[in-house]
């Protein structure tokens, strides 16, 4: 049997593992942050040498838009373990730019080539989320590296909070509910609610959005551990969208984290961990069939 193609559509897994690491190290897990950086750098080889496999078009821009994401929160993950800033400069000045594109693409391909978007899915919004990601680690950048961070986090924050919402609220409102494979993209959503906490923490210093995006995050949660923990528990056929369910768990512990939360955020790191583990348990078991 051939093997996979892993490209930036398997991305979810370097975005899962990244903040894996951010978060452990947070919570003081330092060895945890380790081998999940280890990982997340082999990961991000992995998919970049896969580029080739899958060019960049309009259908696949949640794809590169993971990609993007990925690579940002592994730049981020190994500042956060290092110390060293120049993994998150490069990444952002990599990744940052990336996200905007993919974003943009997206919203043309939405607005342009509607026969190829006919049932609203979750995935749509994946590239529009990624500039959110870029705010974040713009915020953290410009304590030490001045106001253009500032400023290009502010930008990638309003990008994806006019753009990505309202299309998971349509998605919502359509009441399309992913199954099988797919049922770990129903997590998607609360990338934004978790990734734009942080950023508005670090960029306005707007507490009060954190919690107002948290309350309404609640049903969120429900609807996706509904959808994602019934395909676990049927051990559904394994695709790159059970990877969807470890990102906006981990921008949720972050974002709880910035806020002062942090109870709450080991609760989701704990909760991250097993997502993580079910993903990668998953992923062990797809393998030893194919053989």
């Amino acid at each position: 049997m051939t093997l996979p193609k892993y490209g930036p559509a398997w991305a979810g897994a370097l975005m899962g593992t990244s903040i894996a690491s951010s978060l452990t190290g947070l919570h003081g897990l330092h060895v945890a942050q380790l081998i999940f950086a280890l990982i997340a750098a082999g990961l991000l080889v992995t998919f970049t040498v896969g580029v080739r496999n899958e060019p960049p078009r309009h259908q696949n821009m949640a794809a590169w838009g993971m990609y993007s994401m990925g690579l940002l929160a592994c730049g981020s993950a190994w500042t956060a373990l290092t110390g060293n800033d120049a993994f998150q400069l490069v990444s952002w000045w990599i990744g940052a730019p990336l996200t905007i594109v993919v974003c943009l693409w997206q919203l043309w391909g939405l607005w342009k080539q509607s026969a190829h978007y006919t049932e609203p899915a979750f995935p749509w919004g994946l590239a529009l989320v990624s500039p959110m990601v870029a705010a974040t680690s713009a915020g953290q950048l410009a304590a030490h590296h001045g106001e253009f961070y500032h400023y290009a986090g502010e930008l990638c924050f309003f990008l994806t909070f006019f753009t990505a919402i309202p299309l998971f609220l349509y998605c919502y409102w359509s009441r399309t509910r992913p199954r099988g494979a797919a049922a770990g993209t129903a997590w998607i959503p609360l990338g934004v609610v978790g990734q734009s906490t942080a950023a508005s923490t670090l960029l306005f210093d707007a507490h009060l959005y954190g919690l107002i995006m948290f309350t309404l995050g609640v049903p969120c949660v429900l609807y996706a551990m509904y959808c994602f923990y019934e395909a676990v528990l049927h051990w559904a056929p394994y695709g790159p969208g059970w990877w969807g369910s470890t990102f906006p768990v981990g921008t949720m512990c972050l974002g709880a984290w910035d806020e002062g939360w942090h109870a709450l955020s080991l609760v989701l790191l704990v909760l991250l961990l097993l997502h993580w583990g079910v993903c990668a348990v998953r992923f062990g078991s797809w393998e030893l069939s194919r053989t």
